[in-house]
């Protein structure tokens, strides 16, 4: 048994597919539902389904503080986090990635590969298949100076987590506007563990995200990499790694005969750009201000 953690927020697009699909896996599971106060049917499919839920305060939302709610209410030693939108592809998800997980002691974390849905853009496409390739890979220290702050790149909108390592590391941060996984995993790693990526542990999960929430997005990572730095310095800079993501992005644009789409791309890499580096600044602008830039704008009470 394993215990699944989903915070949810306005999910009713989502769960009749996402109960339907984690009633079919073939690991036994508790899951534990957290709530933020969804104004529509979340409730109702929840009660439907005969799946109880945890009320959690809207105003008090916290990607880290949230999960460690759950965290604490598990039964079991190994968490799997989802997030509402990551649907399960394969009866086995969940199974093929905790065995991923039970592999080696040294492995503290595995994440599974996230495919896009049908209707993803091919922006949000290349996302998928730039981030989740299709080999697995184990993630240590020793490739810190080849892979750079990727070491540590993984997500729990499908991870599981060995519950004892992860509270020893005091749960995930409460005090960042996002990445907390990220964080986490690079506390494991400096601490001489391993992650593990599952690419056969599979979910579907992807966004089409416009040219303003491109903005507002890496204007939220440039504040967890200022938030974090401490944690992330012995990690390459991010902006190596994204010079490298656009020259790929635009690789797989021209491979793909959409050449015409490689202006959209240009202004789209501007907005993220822009947004990161004025995010990286947070520090010297009012609340206000930051609140108005920011795509999780709970986070500035």
């Amino acid at each position: 048994m394993v215990s699944v953690v989903i915070p949810t927020y306005n999910a009713s697009g989502y769960l009749p597919k996402l109960i339907l699909a984690l009633s079919r896996q073939t690991l036994s599971h508790e899951l534990i539902v957290l709530d933020s106060e969804s104004k529509d049917d979340t409730r109702l499919l929840l009660n439907k389904a005969g799946i109880s839920f945890v009320s959690i305060n809207k105003g008090n939302f916290n990607h880290g503080g949230t999960r460690n709610i759950g965290l604490e209410m598990s039964k079991y030693d190994i968490v799997i986090f989802m997030t509402q939108d990551a649907l399960p592809a394969t009866d086995d998800t969940l199974e093929r990635l905790v065995d991923r997980l039970s592999s080696s002691n040294q492995i503290a974390m595995a994440y599974g590969r996230q495919l896009p849905y049908p209707d993803t853009d091919i922006f949000g496409q290349f996302a998928r298949y730039a981030n989740y390739p299709s080999q697995s890979l184990i993630k240590d220290q020793t490739m810190i100076s080849k892979m750079g702050i990727k070491t540590c790149s993984c997500s729990n909108s499908f991870a599981a987590y060995h519950k004892p390592l992860l509270k020893e590391i005091g749960g995930f941060p409460e005090d960042t506007i996002l990445g907390e996984d990220v964080t986490v995993a690079a506390h494991f790693i400096l601490r001489g563990y391993s992650l593990a990526y599952c690419a056969e542990a599979q979910v579907y999960h992807s966004h089409n995200y416009s040219l303003g929430e491109e903005f507002r997005r890496y204007f939220d990572i440039g504040v967890f990499h200022r938030q974090q730095q401490k944690v992330l310095h012995p990690f390459t800079k991010a902006e190596s790694e994204g010079l490298r993501y656009v020259l790929d992005e635009s690789k797989y644009l021209i491979k793909l005969g959409v050449s015409w789409l490689l202006p959209v791309q240009y202004v789209r890499t501007i907005a993220k750009y822009v947004g990161y580096r004025t995010g990286w600044f947070y520090h010297i602008f009012p609340k206000r201000f930051n609140k108005l830039l920011s795509m999780h704008r709970s986070f500035w009470k």
